[in-house]
């Protein structure tokens, strides 16, 4: 998810996070593991922030009133959706980006557009040597979105 190196207590949050996605486990989990590392050395709540609003929104919303508004301002959100979007391109991410992005932008949490959009692109541009219409679809669907909620923000 990201280039640094991630500590076991995160790497542990984030395949809880998938699994409460997954309807595996109860979101209640994830929020009391959140709350349980809180007062750990080393503890990075913008790191864990993305963690969650990346594979559970369901536990983003659970957690975001815990984090202050300094490691909200350092999300990387954006940036690893960005990233993530040539391998995360079918409706149901793209869907779940989309409520991702604006719950970010409801809770103080800044999103880089620009990161966004090219990241659109770049996906666009992959898909584009193969893909037929109805499999960019989701993309292009998240990249009018994305430019609806910059113009609108």
């Amino acid at each position: 998810m990201s280039s640094n190196i991630r500590s076991e207590r995160e790497e542990y949050f984030e395949q809880l996070c998938i699994s409460i996605d997954a309807d595996e486990a109860h979101e209640q989990e994830g929020i009391e593991c959140f709350e349980a590392q809180m007062d750990e050395p080393g503890f990075d709540a913008a790191q864990w922030l993305d963690i969650a609003l990346y594979y559970s929104p369901a536990v983003a919303r659970g957690i975001i009133d815990m984090v202050g508004e300094d490691d909200r301002a350092r999300s990387s959100i954006a940036e690893i959706i960005a990233e993530n979007l040539d391998i995360s391109y079918g409706d149901d991410d793209c869907e779940r980006f989309a409520e991702t992005i604006r719950f970010a932008l409801a809770n103080g949490v800044p999103i880089d557009f620009d990161v966004l959009l090219d990241g659109c692109e770049r996906a666009l541009d992959d898909l584009d040597h193969w893909a037929d219409d109805e499999t960019k679809a989701p993309l292009v669907a998240l990249r009018d979105t994305l430019r609806d909620l910059q113009h609108g923000h």
